[in-house]
């Protein structure tokens, strides 16, 4: 069959698929400019009256502004096309924002988009200080973006007229100074398949083992350096794993502020963790709610004098390199400090799954949310995952609990909740909702924690004792035996088990789409298809004929290609076989996997459905 493109392009407008899934695209399509990314900045005309100048130059863009406020003397610039660009194939705008000035400022900005110039402002203005650099990424498709007081997705990507950046004051005090905008360019989120490692690895929003299979942390806190002496750690680490634990984020100490733990002591943690199929999660407590960078690097400096214990266990072990470190939130600083610290610990040869944690003493999750692909690119790795602690401010609201999740999600970071109470000194907790909702995105999370805490927390004591304990009823039995709790969802994995990822016969053809004015991946599925019957541009009655079954179950609903897992790359081949292209082929069980509204008909719903899904912002079909 031959692919008719009206139809394919058609198909693929209508479910908006973006480039995330089609490939991995870093240019900006614009007219030959100097400015960054390729385009002509100017003054806005007429409000935006702080700014002085805007030169262009070497794919920078430098703006001058005078007296900036909050309120309405704010500086602005843009880049304008009357015709509209074409972004539908991007989801992501990142750029590296300079602040050369001596005051502080915040940025954010707007786009102007369709036939009627719907104005799409961003929620978030980051706040960048004197002199440093920060990367801003802005999703597209995330509901992050304000319209006529909605919060919802950037609508109309197809035609987009207008660039805004604005830039202000954090206070009501005015400044003046300099911004240099870098770096700019149009792409897809971290989404792309990554080639597995020899231990954990990141894979988008998923944590994956050395076995290829995706792991769900389920697990508690374990203060070792605080008791280490006073209880039996095998009885301990034992009982936990007996309860349905799978992982146990291990308290440390490295000397700046309680007794160093030595490589012999990590050594013998690991045996007795793996022994009882514990995944360890080591992290240095010493920095905790610190704000200057050089405790967060003495964490780092300390995993690698730990390299003889900690090489060869990258499948069993993951390093948080510190607890909470920053209590001061500000997403530059922890950008460029956590970029450091992970070089450190790259630089010494470990190649470990990283976790770093949020800031504001692990709850300010906009520190991971806006600096968090930043980190991750950084890492020569590519293998950094984040850790967010939801206690009475991240984890009080669902409103609060699912941002947090959608926006992790939204940006394809991996997150774990790396501690989590029923109840905090910052007020109360939706504990529930908490693993509720973690267990519909497949997020992982560890409680805190087993036993140990003082006064007046004493009421987080998963248990009586550090071994030969009973359960707390408002928490203990809540973490092992409740709804979401340990028995019910945590699975062992599957590098204890020697369990391989279940093997998908696929093959990745190359194909040139000259509407997309790209190279695209696609992966399909080789089997054969009889002849098809009948196909329209709006939707493709499921087929069937005397080789296959009338009614054919569906293995698994949104799963196109049937690999086993539901992604965009379903909605590509969906798409493309809604467009009548003659090479998406997809099985039986296939189309009825992509009914995912269960009409009997293959149609663009279908696809919209899916990228919900993916996107976390439907629990299921």
């Amino acid at each position: 069959m031959i692919m008719q493109k009206n139809k394919l392009r058609a198909a693929l407008t209508a479910l908006a698929v973006t480039a995330a899934s089609l490939s991995a695209v870093t240019g900006i399509h614009a007219a030959a400019a100097d400015g960054a990314g390729g385009y002509n900045w100017e003054k806005t005309d007429g409000y935006q009256e702080a700014t002085v100048s805007v030169q262009d130059g070497s794919g920078k863009t430098t703006v001058t502004f005078d007296k900036a406020d909050n309120q309405e003397y704010i500086a602005g610039f843009c880049a304008q096309d009357g015709s509209g660009w074409d972004w539908s194939d991007y989801t992501k705008l990142s750029m590296t924002v300079t602040n050369t000035g001596s005051s502080a400022v915040t940025f954010g900005i707007a786009l102007g988009t369709g036939g009627d110039w719907s104005w799409h402002q961003s929620n978030t203005y980051a706040t960048i200080d004197p002199g440093a650099s920060q990367e801003l990424n802005y999703y597209l498709t995330g509901e992050e973006w304000t319209f006529n007081d909605t919060v919802c997705a950037v609508a109309d990507l197809y035609e987009v007229h207008r660039i805004n950046m604005m830039i202000s004051a954090p206070t009501s005090t005015p400044v003046s100074g300099t911004v240099e905008i870098s770096d700019l360019k149009l792409g897809g989120s971290a989404s792309a398949e990554v080639e597995p490692k020899d231990g954990f690895y990141v894979n988008g929003s998923k944590l994956c083992d050395a076995n290829g299979n995706p792991f769900i942390m389920r697990g508690t806190n374990y203060a070792y350096t605080w008791f280490k002496w006073q209880n039996n750690v095998d009885a301990t680490l034992k009982e936990i794993a007996g309860y349905g634990a799978n992982t146990v984020r291990i308290v440390l100490g490295d000397g700046d502020q309680y007794d160093k733990n030595t490589a012999g002591e990590i050594a013998n943690l690991i045996k007795i963790c793996e022994a009882n199929q514990l995944i360890a999660v080591f992290e240095v407590h010493d920095a905790t709610g610190k704000n200057e960078t050089q405790p967060l690097l003495n964490a780092a400096k300390y995993f690698t004098e730990l390299k003889s214990a900690l090489a060869g266990h990258e499948d069993t072990v993951i390093i948080n390199i510190a607890n909470e470190w920053q209590g001061s939130a500000n997403d530059s600083a922890w950008q460029s400090a956590y970029i450091e610290a992970v070089k450190i610990i790259r630089d010494a040869g470990l190649k470990h799954c990283i976790m770093c944690d949020a800031g504001g003493w692990g709850q300010t999750a906009s520190t991971v949310i806006n600096s968090g692909a930043a980190v991750l690119e950084a890492d020569p790795e590519h293998n950094t995952m984040f850790s967010v602690h939801m206690y009475g401010y991240a984890g009080g609201t669902q409103q609060m609990i699912k941002s947090i999740m959608d926006s992790m999600i939204t940006r394809q970071l991996c997150l774990v909740i790396g501690e989590f109470g029923y109840k905090h000194s910052d007020g109360d907790v939706d504990e529930a909702y908490i693993m509720e909702y973690a267990q519909q995105t497949g997020t992982g999370w560890m409680a805190w924690s087993w036993n140990g805490n003082g006064s007046p927390v004493e009421y987080l004591d998963m248990s009586s004792e550090n071994a030969g304990g009973t359960l707390s009823k408002d928490w203990g039995e809540v973490v092992v035996n409740g709804a979401n709790g340990w028995k019910e969802t945590a699975k062992v994995c599957t590098v204890f088990t020697d369990e391989k990822p279940a093997a998908a016969t696929t093959t990745t053809a190359a194909t040139t789409a000259a509407e997309t004015e790209t190279t695209t991946a696609m992966t399909t599925i080789i089997t054969t298809i009889p002849d098809v019957i009948e196909t329209t541009t709006a939707e493709t009655t499921i087929l069937t004929t005397t080789t296959e079954p009338a009614v054919v179950t569906p293995s698994l609903l949104g799963d196109v290609d049937e690999n086993g897992d539901v992604d965009v790359s379903d909605t590509v081949l969906l798409a493309r076989y809604i467009g009548e292209d003659g090479d998406a082929i997809i099985s039986a069980v296939g189309k009825a996997n992509a009914d995912t509204d269960q009409n009997g008909k293959l149609e663009n719903n279908d696809g919209i459905l899916i990228l919900q899904f993916v996107a976390k912002l439907i629990p299921q079909f």
